[in-house]
């Protein structure tokens, strides 16, 4: 008999006592249910916060555009659409199903790709890295510098010279450069440079070098000198005062083995709205190409009323652009599908492409294209394929 005041445990108690092992097991558990509670609290939150701003952007696209409060359509906005797209996409007569929104294009289609991937193509010094690497180097606009601290790093030579040196040695005279930053859309603090006899033009204004200069080191960022194109003369045709670029959206047939295909080819065209680039949002203008023929419809301009305004023939020059076909377009399609079948980690691209004297080259990739500048022509998602694609990755 045990004289200790504690009864010995017996096969029926014995079943409550509590290990070390199992109290170990049960506070490993709760920790872990812990944890997981706190990475799903912190995954909403972050979702939440991520709707906010994008639907901040929403707003702030929005109202960027100085229209009358008559020009506002706040009961599409519920639908994703901001107001000029409902004029651009005429929603009053067309199926709003059949066009990717505003919305999803905020805050869906950048996101199908990895954003650790996405930098390879937003940043404009690593695509160009990235197009050498994989042997594109000849189809690839020449990047002539990279411009940081004060100074210009030179390609393909390992040098670096001051900026000031590269602006009077590094640069021919009539030969045509463009300076941007590494990471930018819509054609933003892009400027073309051209070296005269007597000095130099910025976007065809008479400057200095001290000035060119200034205006780079203001800018507060690193940017990259790219050696301009001459384009075709067909292309110049269109419109001389820009260089006249392709946008081509090309994304995997999730239905066919993933193989990539066009979804959609337009032709941007500058304007004396746009200036010395043919960006659609600074007033270019966009005609459709016809994947099989090359051939151009009409052009469509960024509205600034409720009407869309539509060209046959260039609003300033008078030049037919209706009709007219894209030099070197077979040519064009064999090296975007390169390109794409060599990319195909990343699926989803916007190519960007010159037509030159000698054929097609890539200026830049998009991993988030505009959807006015495309659907302006008709819905994307009337192709089952894209509807596809969309679908498989969320998007609608």
């Amino acid at each position: 008999m045990d004289h200790s005041g504690q009864d010995e445990p017996t096969p029926q108690n014995r079943r409550f006592l509590v290990s070390p092992a199992m109290i170990r097991t049960q506070l490993a558990t709760l920790v872990q249910d812990a944890d997981e509670t706190r990475r799903r609290i912190r995954s909403t939150v972050r979702k939440k916060q991520r709707t906010w701003e994008d639907y901040r952007k929403f707003l702030r696209k929005e109202f960027r555009w100085e229209a009358p409060l008559t020009h506002r359509r706040p009961l599409w906005w519920r639908r994703g659409f901001l107001s000029r797209s409902v004029t651009v996409y005429e929603l009053d007569k067309n199926d709003p199903s059949l066009y990717v929104n505003d919305v999803q294009r905020y805050t869906r289609t950048k996101r199908m790709v990895h954003p650790t991937l996405q930098e390879l193509l937003d940043n404009k010094f690593a695509f160009f890295l990235l197009m050498h690497h994989l042997g594109l180097k000849t189809d690839v606009v020449p990047l002539l510098g990279l411009y940081v601290r004060g100074g210009v790093n030179l390609f393909p030579h390992d040098r670096r010279v001051p900026l000031q040196v590269f602006l009077q040695s590094h640069i021919e005279v009539d030969q045509k450069v463009f300076v941007k930053p590494l990471r930018g859309a819509e054609g933003r603090r892009v400027r073309a440079i051209t070296r005269t006899s007597s000095g130099f033009r910025m976007n065809g204004e008479s400057t200095t070098a001290a000035e060119i200069r200034q205006w780079i080191q203001d800018q507060k960022r690193p940017m990259i000198f790219e050696r301009g194109i001459e384009q075709h003369e067909d292309q110049a045709a269109l419109n001389p005062e820009a260089t006249n670029t392709l946008r081509i959206l090309t994304m995997p047939d999730v239905d066919q083995a993933k193989d990539p295909f066009i979804a959609v080819a337009v032709q941007r065209i500058g304007t004396a709205r746009s200036g010395h680039v043919d960006n659609w949002t600074q007033g270019g203008l966009s005609a459709k190409v016809d994947i099989e023929t090359g051939r151009l419809s009409r052009a469509g301009q960024l509205p600034d009323g409720r009407r869309p305004a539509w060209f046959s023939e260039h609003p300033d020059s008078g030049a037919p652009l209706e009709g007219s076909t894209v030099p070197f377009w077979e040519e064009t399609k064999e090296l975007v599908m390169d390109a794409s079948r060599r990319l195909s980690f990343m699926e989803y691209i916007g190519w960007d492409i010159i037509i030159s004297p000698s054929g097609p080259v890539i200026l830049e990739g998009n991993i988030n294209s505009g959807m006015n500048v495309l659907q302006v022509h008709g819905p994307l998602l009337a192709d089952e394929r894209v509807r596809s694609y969309y679908l498989k990755r969320g998007v609608i």
